[in-house]
């Protein structure tokens, strides 16, 4: 349950009862003030995407989340959290949630690098003037399956899918794109009825699409993590991948 849909109807499913439930912080809020929630026989809370989770533009609403939940009172609830990145920051708030029993495994630890093992990375020294002739010859080269490109700004996704030098179904998701618009365009993404997908970093994360062969980068991510993410959309499910980033000398 996510923002953009009828509360309404999530209302009537709640209170005829789930086994679980899957939310955007700002929805479960809404939801919690509207006392749709009876947490009293909660078993479990997971937080996914930890990291993103526990920075500042949600810590407040976690922590309200798991303040209601603690209210609540139910018995021996366990929390989880997940993510493909946990800077130490993160692991030092994840203790203030989970005082008893604290425990961190970490699945990638003999990994030097911490992206999918599956995944070959690529660099191309690509001034900005070049990169839609570049992009239209890597996905002819690369592109027979499906692509995200990610780009740093909603502008340069605009602009990419208006080149008349990338002949390629294309498809954009952005921030100044609709909740509606996003979910069409991810569905035809998914059932292959276009081959790229252009993006800024909403798409890094959360996307379970097992198709992606490829992914472009326009430029370097501003950090490591979002690297990992950007390129884990690729190389899903034991699958193999490429990731490949425009870079310039500066």
């Amino acid at each position: 349950m996510y923002g953009g849909k009828p509360i309404d109807d999530q209302t009537y499913a709640l209170r005829r009862g789930v086994d679980i439930f899957v939310g955007t912080t700002g929805r479960v809020k809404d939801h919690i003030e509207r006392k749709n929630f009876d947490f009293s026989s909660l078993k479990y809370a997971v937080l996914d995407e930890a990291d993103r989770m526990l920075d500042m533009g949600f810590k407040e609403d976690v922590e309200t989340i798991m303040g209601t939940i603690k209210s609540a009172g139910p018995q021996n609830v366990q929390t989880l959290m997940f993510s493909a990145t946990v800077p130490y920051w993160v692991q030092q708030i994840a203790r203030e949630f989970l005082k008893q029993g604290y425990g961190f495994i970490d699945l990638v630890k003999d990994l030097k690098k911490k992206t999918a093992k599956c995944i070959q990375h690529l660099a191309i020294n690509c001034p900005y003037q070049n990169r839609e002739a570049a992009l239209a010859d890597i996905l002819t080269c690369y592109g027979g399956g499906q692509t995200i490109i990610f780009c740093g700004q909603k502008k340069e996704a605009n602009q990419i899918k208006l080149s008349d030098k990338i002949k390629k179904d294309i498809e954009v998701i952005h921030g100044d794109i609709g909740q509606r618009e996003r979910e069409i365009a991810l569905e035809k993404f998914k059932t292959k009825k276009c081959d790229v997908l252009i993006a800024t970093d909403v798409a890094s994360r959360g996307l379970d699409i097992p198709g992606v062969d490829l992914v472009v980068q326009v430029e370097p991510p501003k950090d490591a993590e979002t690297y990992i993410h950007r390129s884990g959309r690729t190389a899903r499910a034991g699958r193999s991948g490429v990731c490949i980033t425009f870079y310039t000398l500066k």
